[in-house]
């Protein structure tokens, strides 16, 4: 039964080396129900275009900045 939401919280700063890395671990998870929320604190690198890619494509990701 997958009816249960799972809230995956991600704080992103300067993440853009990692943050694809990082979502992606999340997206191979065998758990579909799931929201990924991403929390940008005004990251001055791409990190956000990153996110926003992901987002594109994945209804499940959500992005606070």
């Amino acid at each position: 039964m997958n009816s249960i939401l799972i809230s995956i919280i991600m704080p992103a700063y300067k993440a853009q080396q990692v943050i694809a890395e990082a979502i992606n671990s999340v997206l191979v998870q065998t758990y579909p129900n799931f929201e990924l929320i991403i929390i940008d604190d005004f990251s001055p690198d791409q990190t956000v275009n990153i996110v926003e890619d992901y987002i594109a494509k994945d209804k499940r990701i959500r992005l606070i900045k």
